[in-house]
């Protein structure tokens, strides 16, 4: 099964390489589409989206490889989100990630819940000790919540997982990836999402299913891959 990973960063904000590098790692990796998915804020939203639009188009030119513009909006506060999410839609992002109440930084009380009733979200990133309450909040406006690779955020994975599956809130796992060699393998994935406290049988279902049910309501078609040898 081809890997989703819908939570990347390039030089565009503050990752280690370009999209274009990121891509052609991702495309080595098995991914079955690059989602660039770069910070932005209030003050930033105007110029880095339409830098990750063109950047996408440049993926999906070079590599034929399917190629989503997307954003994390970081250290916006609860208030600001839905107007935030709302003009990064209106400037072209497909995906709208938002950086939620992390323990490997200084979460912001309050954004959880802000993220997940706000209906331009598909995923509350690294979302923390989220309550009941956001979970159920993230079930209702269909809010992905995020199981993630990323070693600081990832300290409450296993939290996430059971408050999620107890409230009934989509999961899926990214990699919130700054580099090339912090990108997902179909073999990472699996231990992320085993060590998260999954039973084997749920794994599948949040690696693949759920990230067809996002792309899905966004209305985002991904090719099926040609047959080897095509």
């Amino acid at each position: 099964m081809a890997l989703f990973d819908f939570h990347t960063h390039t030089t565009i904000s503050d990752g280690a390489a370009d999209p274009l590098t990121m891509a052609r790692r991702c495309l080595a990796n098995g991914y079955a589409a690059y989602v660039c998915s770069d910070h932005v804020d209030a003050a930033t939203v105007d110029l880095r989206v339409p830098q990750i639009v063109a950047a996408c188009a440049e993926v999906a030119r070079a590599l034929a490889l399917p190629a989503i513009p997307a954003v994390e909006i970081t250290r916006v506060p609860p208030e600001a989100v839905a107007r935030v999410a709302a003009q990064a839609r209106r400037l072209g992002a497909r995906v709208v990630v938002v950086h939620g109440e992390t323990l490997g930084d200084h979460p912001q009380p309050g954004l959880n819940l802000a993220a997940a009733r706000c209906p331009d979200v598909d995923i509350l990133g690294h979302p923390g000790l989220i309550t009941a309450a956001a979970a159920a909040a993230a079930r209702e406006s269909g809010v992905h919540l995020e199981i993630t690779a990323a070693p600081l955020h990832a300290m409450t994975n296993g939290h996430v997982v059971r408050v999620a599956l107890s409230e009934g809130a989509p999961l899926l796992l990214d990699s919130d990836a700054h580099r090339p060699d912090s990108l997902l393998t179909a073999a990472r994935a699996e231990q992320l999402l085993l060590g998260s406290g999954l039973r084997p049988e749920q794994v599948e279902a949040v690696r693949a299913r759920a990230a067809l049910a996002l792309l899905a309501r966004r209305g985002i078609e991904i090719p099926e891959p040609a047959p080897a040898g095509a």
